[in-house]
């Protein structure tokens, strides 16, 4: 099989905790795109102090993963450098009503979005992508905060079930939840694939999803009562315990990648993650993983026409036309493509990846979306945006 289709967990191995290595002068940088930043440059700051809100407020807040000094604000970043060992207040999640309860938890730098009340809520442990499988280490060692995690959203969400979604071959459980086994074959570890595997339906509206790292995330949010500062990101082979907003640069050359010129550095996998334009860029409290794409002497995408051969629609799992979706997006035409359904596509990248004229489908399709999200169109598609 194409390893980049395969999902199946691979063997731990060792972990490489980022905090425990010889770095000097250790920064972080945030990405605060969309966000409004509440610090200038020279503050003082606290491991786990909220650094930017989402104006809108349906964002989660983003932290500081370290305590350190702001030496740079931008628009779409905050540059921090550490410094000294100060820690935020406690965050308070004592709180009993079900919309304070989400509310508290979007503050901790938890995405509530998917959250309904009185839904079946499922948790997918099947990796997104080939790789991205750090959570088998949190699932198999902290597997008692994620049940303080799902303790807490059985308060806020009374869901009408709990269903475990995990690759098939793999023992994991979570007390409370009915497990599922799926084949571990892209593209079924993404969310709508694993709602129609566990349902038997597809995109029905009475479903949460989350996956097991956010899981994980929650429980440990709640047990130390501050933002999670560190997440599991798998680089290559190596699984690293890093701070959000460590640069990718630093991650990948632990890592033992060496990136050249027109390489590309992709945060997630190769098929749905989505390039960093700089090596400083930092790692976000969702990623679960980062993979270095080398460069060749063909582009792996071009600027070029459709043939119309159709490879895109037999290959796309949501039985869409990401050929006509693409061609409308490509001329600015974005209204045109939800004749052609473009909310249903949860963006798997398959029709890029087998496009005979090698065209960036994938890259159209998300343009297109983010312009409709900005139109009072499509509610989901602002959700996601």
């Amino acid at each position: 099989m194409n390893h980049l289709f395969s999902l199946t967990p691979c063997d731990r191995g060792p972990i490489v905790n980022i905090r425990e290595q010889d770095i000097s002068s250790f920064e972080i940088c945030l990405c605060v795109t969309g966000y409004r930043p509440l610090v200038k440059v020279g503050d003082s700051t606290s491991k786990g102090q909220t650094m930017a809100e989402d104006p809108a407020g349906k964002l989660p807040s983003l932290h500081s993963s370290i305590s350190g000094k702001v030496i740079d604000v931008k628009k779409d970043f905050i540059r921090i450098q550490e410094d000294g060992e100060r820690t935020a207040q406690p965050l308070d999640f004592s709180t009993l009503n079900t919309g304070s309860m989400l509310e508290s938890l979007r503050h901790g730098g938890i995405d509530t979005r998917p959250f309904k009340p009185e839904n079946t809520l499922i948790i997918n442990a099947v990796p997104a992508e080939s790789g991205l499988d750090g959570h088998r280490f949190l699932i198999e060692e902290f597997n008692d905060i994620m049940l303080e995690g799902l303790a807490f959203l059985k308060k806020a969400l009374v869901p009408k079930a709990c269903a475990l979604a995990l690759p098939a071959g793999m023992n994991w459980t979570l007390q409370g939840c009915s497990s599922h086994e799926i084949a571990p074959v892209y593209p079924n570890g993404l969310n709508a694939m694993v709602v129609k595997a566990v349902t038997g339906q597809e995109m029905p509206p009475e479903v949460s999803v989350i996956n097991a790292a956010e899981l994980y995330r929650i429980g440990r949010t709640l047990h130390g009562r501050q933002p999670v500062s560190d997440i599991m990101v798998k680089v290559g082979s190596t699984l690293f315990q890093a701070p959000v907003g460590t640069p990718v640069g630093l991650l990948v050359k632990m890592a033992g990648f060496s990136v050249a010129d027109n390489d590309r550095v992709i945060l997630g996998g190769p098929l749905s993650g989505e390039a960093v334009y700089s090596l400083n860029h930092g790692i976000g409290p969702e990623t679960q993983g980062i993979c270095v794409i080398p460069s060749g002497p063909e582009p792996t995408i071009k600027d070029a026409p459709c043939v119309g051969c159709g490879e895109c629609v037999i290959r796309c799992p949501a039985r869409l036309m990401p050929n006509m979706i693409s061609r409308h997006a490509e001329f600015g035409l974005f209204e045109n493509t939800l004749s052609y359904n473009i909310a249903a596509c949860f963006e798997c990248g398959l029709c890029t990846y087998w496009c005979t004229a090698q065209r960036p489908v994938l890259h159209y399709i998300r343009l297109a979306k983010k312009e409709l999200s900005q139109q009072p169109i499509l509610e989901d598609l602002r959700e996601k945006a």
